[in-house]
């Protein structure tokens, strides 16, 4: 059978994959030359002297003198633009078909990302390269003949003229390379369905026929799935219908606040991978089950830099500051944090993506996600990342033997009241006097600056709420998708639609 053939191939390729194909800083550099070489008679790359920066006897120190780092607003006007209008060669040779939809998850204004035929490319590499991962994950030799379950987006696109707009995972879907289309479910029929509800009973109904060996997507909407699964056919646990189910493949947000929730809902152990996919391209992966961050893809069409997040380089509201230094794979640090920059055959020019990193393994470029830029609390110098709040949960689930899947906090600086005010949310029951102490120390044991604040001014309050509150949020945002995130940070009017669900406002 050709599947079986696939089959045969792909393992044949996994074991001669190099886990690293070059050294990192001379594949970065060879990276930006490809960009740069190509995108050279585009509108902007004349506009920077792309054939002019290859002359340079450095060209990485002439490109980041020559063009400006940008957020989405900076990308957009006057370049995505005119891309959005179908005119073409303007970031990128040719036109683009495709534009991935992003909330992200620090604002509300949709974003419209081009997806490029080379940025189809090097999505299908990355997959391929995770794919080529299992081995080392010790998985049994069942899971490359079982199917793989994809919970994300709709493949059904909006349509306007020639451009298709959609989530990047229904986009991905809809344009999955051929070696993967054997293994995917829930199969194109269902994954067309529009509404994220009405895909999630359909896939819930077909369960049992399946044999689900990967599930694949953002814990959140894998929880909400599995959790309809169970209901519907009134199982205990997933083992029960997926025996075979061994990796859940996280895609864009961290799993570990989640592994208590799914080792309850399927019933027996299985082993997970982290995964950096955003709207804008797919970063790096988890290599090993016991790896502990993802290494960068860094021979895939991307060009990474790194911007220290200080306040030399980001203003209080995480926006990037004029003339902000960025920092390529070759002068950065371990531990210390850093704002990613792409440049991308998305026609993406030293943009900023959002997310902060840190280094684990320099040397092996080895990473881990510690926040967004507008999705840490600073109020009095305190600098809480998502990924000490994410710690602090963590410390919660492990101390109290609960599941905390979904949280949010809102910072309150008012007068003398300066506070962090977290909700938690869970269908077990939570005690939040037994709570704050546990939440408390473990802050302070990963954030010295946190530790410090609550000695003076820094007041914490936790408060304890229905899960299915944060799913109802995420209605009333127009936020049920499948891809969407909990922000960790409420502000604004996202924190005024929360309070006022809560009864708060």
């Amino acid at each position: 059978m050709l599947l079986d053939r696939v089959i045969e191939l792909g393992l044949e390729a996994a074991d001669k994959f190099p886990r690293r194909r070059r050294a990192p800083w001379p594949a970065q550099e060879r990276t930006l030359r490809k960009l740069l070489k190509k995108a050279r008679k585009t509108t902007f790359g004349l506009a920077y002297d792309f054939a002019g920066l290859l002359k340079a006897d450095d060209p990485v120190t002439a490109f980041q003198q020559r063009v400006p780092a940008v957020d989405y607003n900076g990308m957009f006007n006057p370049w995505w633009e005119r891309v959005y209008e179908g005119k073409e060669d303007i970031t990128w040779p040719g036109g683009t078909e495709y534009y991935a939809l992003s909330s992200g998850t620090s604002d509300a204004n949709t974003k419209y990302i081009p997806v490029t035929e080379d940025t189809m490319k090097s999505l299908s590499r990355g997959a391929f390269r995770m794919f080529a991962s299992f081995p080392d994950y010790g998985l049994s030799e069942d899971v490359y003949t079982a199917s793989w379950l994809a919970i994300g987006g709709t493949t059904q696109l909006t349509k306007q003229g020639r451009r298709r707009f959609g989530y990047l995972s229904g986009i991905n879907a809809r344009e999955q390379p051929l070696w993967a289309r054997g293994f995917y479910k829930p199969g194109r029929r269902i994954a067309r369905i529009e509404a994220f509800d009405d895909r999630v009973e359909e896939i819930a109904r077909n369960a049992p026929n399946w044999n689900i060996g990967i599930i694949v997507g953002i814990p959140h909407w894998v929880q909400i799935t599995l959790e309809r699964i169970l209901e519907i056919h009134q199982l205990d646990s997933i083992s029960e219908i997926w025996p075979e189910l061994e990796l859940f493949v996280s895609g864009g947000a961290d799993y570990k606040a989640y592994v208590k929730s799914f080792d309850r809902l399927i019933g027996h152990p299985i082993k997970y991978m982290n995964t950096y996919l955003a709207s804008e391209g797919m970063f790096a992966f988890q290599r090993t089950a016991d790896a502990p961050g993802m290494q960068l893809l860094l021979d895939n069409g991307i060009f990474y830099e790194f911007v220290p997040f200080n306040e030399n380089n980001f203003d209080d509201d995480g926006n990037i500051r004029p003339g902000a230094k960025a920092l390529t794979l070759r002068e950065v640090e371990a531990d210390k944090e850093y704002a990613m920059l792409t440049t991308s055959c998305s026609g993406a020019w030293r943009y900023l993506v959002g997310d902060t990193i840190r280094f684990i393994d320099v040397e092996n470029a080895v990473i881990r996600i510690s926040g967004r830029t507008k999705h840490y609390i600073n109020l009095v110098t305190e600098h809480l990342t998502v990924d000490n709040m994410n710690a602090g949960v963590v410390a919660v689930e492990q101390a109290l033997n609960v599941r905390i899947p979904e949280f949010t906090i809102i910072p309150v600086k008012e007068d003398q009241y300066v506070a962090h005010e977290w909700y938690l949310g869970s269908k077990d029951p939570l005690d939040a006097e037994a709570i704050l102490p546990i939440l408390d120390a473990a802050l302070g044991e990963v954030n010295d600056d946190y530790k410090s604040e609550r000695k003076t001014l820094l007041q914490m309050k936790v408060n304890t709420v229905p899960l299915a509150h944060f799913y109802e949020w995420q209605r009333r945002s127009g936020q049920v998708n499948g891809q969407s995130k909990i922000p960790r940070v409420l502000k604004g009017a996202a924190k005024d639609r929360w309070l006022e669900l809560i009864g708060q406002k």
